[in-house]
């Protein structure tokens, strides 16, 4: 079983990433895009085992 999530650490980078999006907003929407690629390319960068040898 998984544990859990602490919800105070998930407010506290909701707080933190809404700080700085308004302080450094280039950098802020430079970082989402990149964790968007990222997050979107992973099934292209996972190993896939093929069952044909």
């Amino acid at each position: 079983m998984a544990k859990k999530f602490p919800i105070w650490f998930l407010s506290l980078l909701l707080v933190l990433t809404a700080t700085l999006t308004t302080q450094y907003f280039q950098y802020a929407m430079m970082g989402l895009t990149v964790f968007v690629l990222a997050y979107l390319t992973k099934g292209m960068r996972r190993q896939h085992k093929s069952t044909k040898h």
